[in-house]
């Protein structure tokens, strides 16, 4: 029992899956495909006016957003489990698989969606303890989409058995939590800025070649998060390194 909180940890899977990004790079195309259709999503809905339609058009955007991130993670994650398998993913593979496991991915994800989002109001009522309990909510949910696309897991279970695996090996999955969230959804945005504002100059100030350069950023990152994920999940699952 002392040793559960080692159970699956492999720090070796971060840097290998740097390699492996390298090498397989079809693994961001459907994470940048979902950001490019959010992006035409969120140009029409934008809300031509203020007050409570706003902030009902925008919070709808933002949910649709967030439902398309996870599919495309999802669909990243049977890539990445490939990948993982073979050293060479094939894509036609992948996204077969991704598919076939769409129904459950995006059962998953709606889910997530749904927990974070009260997360999120939370944090708003009380706080920073509210962000403590998004960030809780987050960590013990790190492993639905792995769950659900790779793991065999249907989707309304996903949630469940990534609470389990994470009792399982709460360590690894504190990592894994920590990395994804801060190369995701703090770096990636973070560096997209920066780039677009070293490019200014040549773009104009054009806001959709900012947006379509966030959207390759963030699905690098969200490449690499399926990677990550893909692995820790599946050595947290199995007592012994499937590959």
């Amino acid at each position: 029992m002392r040793r559960a909180p080692l159970r699956g940890l492999d720090l070796g899977v971060y840097p290998r899956a740097v390699v492996l990004l390298a090498r397989n790079p079809s693994i961001i195309v459907v994470p940048f495909l979902m950001s490019v259709i959010g992006i035409l999503i969120g140009r029409v809905m934008s809300p031509f006016g203020g007050g409570m339609m706003m902030q009902l058009t925008g919070g709808i955007a933002g949910l649709i957003l967030l439902l398309l991130q996870f599919f495309g993670l999802g669909a990243a994650c049977t890539i990445a489990d490939d990948a993982w398998r073979r050293g060479n993913a094939s894509f036609d593979r992948g996204w077969n698989e991704a598919r076939m496991r769409g129904g459950d991915i995006l059962l998953a994800a709606i889910g997530i969606t749904l927990l974070l989002t009260v997360g999120q109001y939370v944090s708003v009522l009380i706080g920073p303890v509210g962000n403590i309990v998004t960030a809780l909510i987050a960590y013990g949910l790190v492993w639905t989409i792995p769950a659900a696309a790779v793991g065999g897991i249907p989707g309304g279970a996903a949630i469940e058995a990534s609470i389990d695996r994470v009792r399982g090996a709460p360590l690894p999955a504190a990592i894994v939590t920590v990395v994804t969230i801060v190369l995701a959804f703090i770096g990636a945005p973070l560096v997209a800025q920066l780039v677009a504002q070293a490019l200014l100059p040549a773009t104009h100030g054009l806001v959709i070649v900012y947006e379509l350069l966030a959207a390759l950023i963030q699905s690098i990152a969200f490449g690499y998060a399926a990677l990550v994920l893909t692995k820790t999940y599946t050595d947290a699952a199995f007592s012994s390194p499937r590959w």
